[in-house]
């Protein structure tokens, strides 16, 4: 899963799909100028956002000290106009970004810090050139500058030119996971990362050219702060936790660089005293952080906030709501609303009083309200966005899903945009679907509903969120007393309100038990729903490309374009067991692509083996086989151990593989996978695990899930054991098994959930990441997908114990995206695998209950039924997070029966009793 920060960067390019930056438009202007001062002979081409040029019998080196040119927001021209004669006249190949709107992004807050500033790349032959080139830039560049290039160091006396050591061309070294590294030669002929962090590193064997500059004492910022911990990072600057030193409290340093910019090219040091300043207007009413101070440090610029105590609102929400927690008693109901009342009037007394002052607050969400520790009383931070109404530049920054219609459409902010927030974050206290309702708005009404029904919610609060969200809503519409007037009449006290069990706590046997009664849920309905997502499949496929065939994930573009979760492979799984058979054009672009080991690793669900299990189903079982030969012989074979990208999915498809075609070295591949898992597992006090391997000396705890840690590696583990009869292997996972069944969180109602890491052997030691998961792929899911299996092949008593309350620890209709890896629809795959392994008739019913979560986010499109894909801001077509995989679970709904093994995420189930 990509963060935010990658994810924005893939969704540029198109509306609805994500796409690489080669996919973006682009102007003249750079091209112009390079073409007035190049001679001839120079080649060139274009990699996504960079335009490249090698002079005439130029012969680029692998690597060394390169140089980079940075430039301010809207100088590019001027930047690129005065180095072309440089470097055209030295003959030294470089790059530039193509154009100016691509060269303004990266000087924006929302840019790769690592890859920030940087705008020209030129890659000298040697030091001499290197010396030559620099000097001449320094020279002709005197007095410009932008944002500092965090990789790298300044060259002396310039604040426009920069250098580093690293390779130039690029040289890959392919991943388990499928994603490449970048790497350099040391002078023993071995490979090193050449790591783009965001400081200047030398390698060992390298010199800098340039004497360091003696280190700067330790001094305050300031003269008075003195920081204790980085809270976050971001291009625009950090957010750091300090002590002032002339009072002794802590407060919070958020900084702002440089040549970074907001919005349409507005300093960042100007938005943030700006934000001081409206800070300072707003102190008075209580509800903003209080701002301590403004100062500017070398070129930097500091705002000085006391520290807020407290939680987003978001996870204050995740933490509380019982739509999440599973406490849905009436009277916890009751207080929850009761006490987000409360936590609502202050937001719109808060939002009331901006207006008064002529403040619009621009950019209000969930991230930037806290919630105190008591969960009483809020304080909003963050106020970048906000303007004096009027006077100010509006920047344009909005979060999807708080932001109005006419804010998306005009970029402007008005009052009625920050009412509409407020409705926003209400809805968001129902369920934080946010973003689904600010890709695709007519779900917005859906959810509404459907929301309002299950929870028994008062229609005086729909109708306030309907209002506050309306697309109609202006200025004139609504008054912050009438807000405050309408908030405090939600009737949260009248003792008739949930009196009864809310319609979410009923079982699922009760509402959703026969399918034909259900409006959305009968067999012609989901019919209609799969074939949907089929056609649009199909109708949106693109032969042409080389770099995929179908949207998806921004991973299928780090990877390779065939992999089962992101990549074709997974899709045309989908495609043939909903419809039966795939078309030529769509199996000839598959078979048309080179798999070779050095661009795709083995696994499963990311690499060869998954391809391979894929090309069988589709009748071509010879390439597979020669696929699985290829993966055998692979240097990542057993590099990794999950199911997602290690031997134990590597092993799964030699398990489904030797079942279909009798290949006696496909079983004694299978045993290989296992003897290598036996070989890295780790017994120590906490049980049977297996430590995620090192990656150029850096470590992380163990994962847990089915796609990552020790339940999935178990479940191959039992497929061994039963393909072979050798008790070895079932030993083995059932004390892996027993290891993550260990690491539950046992929730107050008896709900299981897991972290996202094992429990560190310190009690004391915080969770490495502390959120709660009940997913496929990471999460209760997915560790319910082993252990139900392991039930049916060899029960014992503590599987007979837990097996029920993972399962129900699986119920949910209300999840953030409605994807199979991390998402409602393998919640729902696990409950049908429930209802047919135990043939209990409750869990097909829970299953139809997520199927109508899913349903909300169904997006119709002309060419058939789409679902958003991760973070839901794009649709996509997938296995992992995208259509495929979310109609493969609504079409095994129709389809599953007691006693029937029909799930199709690759498990070996005919191996089951």
């Amino acid at each position: 899963m990509l963060g935010w920060e990658s994810l924005l960067h893939y969704a540029q390019a198109d509306p609805r799909w994500y796409e690489t930056s080669s996919r973006v438009p682009f102007g003249d202007t750079h091209l112009a100028l390079f073409r007035a001062a190049a001679g001839d002979g120079w080649r060139t081409f274009r990699r996504g956002p960079w335009f490249i040029a090698d002079p005439p019998g130029a012969a680029l080196v692998a690597q060394g000290w390169k140089l980079h040119v940075t430039a301010e927001f809207g100088e590019s021209a001027t930047i690129l106009g005065k180095a072309l004669p440089v470097l055209c006249e030295a003959r030294v190949p470089f790059k530039f970004l193509i154009d100016e709107w691509s060269a303004n992004q990266a000087c924006g807050k929302v840019f790769s810090r690592s890859a920030s500033g940087k705008f020209i790349t030129v890659y000298p032959a040697d030091d001499e050139q290197f010396h030559a080139v620099g000097t001449s830039l320094a020279k002709e560049l005197e007095g410009h500058g932008g944002p500092y290039i965090l990789t790298d160091r300044r060259w002396p006396g310039s604040t426009a030119v920069y250098y580093r050591y690293g390779g130039f061309a690029a040289q890959r070294q392919l991943r388990p996971d499928g994603a490449s590294d970048l790497m350099i030669t040391a002078p023993d002929g071995t490979l090193v990362l050449d790591a783009r962090r965001p400081w200047f590193e030398v390698p060992e064997w390298a010199t800098d050219p340039f004497p360091p500059e003696p280190d700067e004492p330790d001094g305050l910022l300031g003269g008075r702060y003195q920081p204790l911990r980085a809270l976050s990072f971001g291009n625009r600057g950090g957010v750091y936790l300090a002590t002032d030193t002339e009072t002794g409290q802590e407060v919070v340093l958020k900084e702002a660089r440089h040549g970074v910019t907001v919005g349409d090219g507005v300093p960042a040091t100007e938005v943030l005293e700006k934000e001081y300043q409206l800070l300072r207007v707003l102190s008075d009413t209580g509800l903003f952080v209080k701002p301590l101070g403004f100062f500017r440090e070398w070129e930097h610029a500091f705002l000085v906030e006391e520290k807020v105590e407290g939680q987003r609102f978001s996870r204050h929400g995740n933490s509380t709501n019982p739509v999440i927690t599973g406490e849905l008693a009436p009277e916890s109901i009751r207080s929850y609303y009761r006490n987000l009342r409360g936590l609502w009037r202050q937001i719109a007394e808060a939002i009331d009083a901006a207006h008064q002052r002529g403040i619009l607050l621009g950019d209000l969400s969930y991230t930037n309200v806290f919630v105190d520790p008591d969960g009483r009383s809020i304080t909003i931070i963050d106020l970048e966005a906000a303007v004096r109404e009027n006077v100010d530049q509006h920047l344009g920054v909005l979060t999807l899903g708080s932001a109005s219609p006419r804010l998306l459409a005009t970029r402007r902010y008005d009052r009625a945009a920050d009412w509409h927030a407020l409705g926003a974050l209400i809805f968001s206290s129902l369920m934080v679907v946010n973003s689904t309702v600010g890709f695709h708005r007519p779900v917005l009404p859906r959810f509404l509903a459907e929301l309002a029904e299950d929870l028994a919610l008062p229609s005086e609060l729909i109708t306030l969120v309907r209002d506050l969200m309306s697309e109609d809503l202006t200025d004139d519409t609504l008054t912050g007393a009438e807000v405050l007037k309408r908030i405090d009449a939600l009737p949260f006290d009248d003792p008739a309100l949930w009196a009864a069990p809310v319609p979410l706590a009923l079982p699922a046997t009760e509402r959703y038990g026969d399918p034909e009664q259900v409006p959305g849920l009968g067999d012609a309905d989901l019919a209609a729903v799969v074939e949907g997502a089929a056609r649009y499949a199909e109708a949106v496929a693109d032969p042409q490309r080389g770099d995929r065939l179908f949207p998806a994930d921004p991973l299928l573009f780090e990877t390779n374009p065939l992999s089962l979760a992101f990549g074709a492979a997974g899709v045309l799984h989908g495609l043939r067991q909903l419809r039966g058979t795939v078309p030529s054009r769509l199996r000839s672009w598959v078979l048309a692509q080179d798999v070779n080991s050095s661009h795709y690793p083995p696994g499963l669900f990311l690499g060869q083996a998954g391809i391979a299990w894929v090309l069988d189903e589709l009748g071509h079982s010879p390439a597979a086989l020669a696929l699985m030969d290829r993966a055998r012989a692979h240097p990542l074979r057993f590099a990794a151990h999950n199911v997602l990208h290690g031997s134990a999915g590597y092993g799964l498809a030699c398990l489904q593989l030797w079942q279909r075609t009798g290949e006696q070295r496909l079983l004694d591949d299978a045993r290989a996978a296992g003897e290598a898992l036996a070989a890295a597992c780790v017994r120590d006090a906490a049980g049977v695990h297996w430590p995620e391997p090192e990656r150029h000396g850096q470590s992380s705890p163990a994962r847990l899930g089915y796609a990552y840690g020790a339940s999935g590696i178990s479940l191959f583990l039992l497929y061994l054991h039963l393909a072979t009869g050798e008790q070895r292997w079932c030993e083995l996972g059932r004390a892996a098994l027993g290891f993550e069944l260990d690491q539950a969180v046992v929730t107050a109602d008896d709900r299981w959930f897991f972290r996202r890491y094992a429990r560190s052997a310190d009690a004391d030691e915080p969770p490495a990441d502390p959120v709660l998961r009940c997913y496929w792929d990471e999460g209760t899911a997915g560790v319910a997908t082993a252990a139900l299996r392991w039930l049916v092949a060899r029960p014992d008593r503590e599987l007979e114990a837990a097996v029920p309350r993972l399962v129900a620890g699986s119920v949910a209709k209300y999840t953030v995206m409605p994807q199979l890896f991390h998402g409602l629809a393998g919640q729902g795959n696990l409950l049908l695998d429930a209802g047919e392994l135990l043939g209990e008739q409750r869990w097909f019913a829970e299953a139809r209950r997520v199927a109508k979560g899913v349903l909300l986010s169904r997006i119709e499109r002309p060419e058939g039924i789409a679902f958003p894909g991760e973070q839901a801001i794009r649709e996509s077509v997938d296995l992992a997070t995208g259509s495929i995989g979310v109609a493969l679970f609504l079409d095994r709904l129709r389809k599953a029966r007691p006693g029937g093994r029909t799930n199709a995420l690759f498990t070996v189930d005919g191996l089951l009793p």
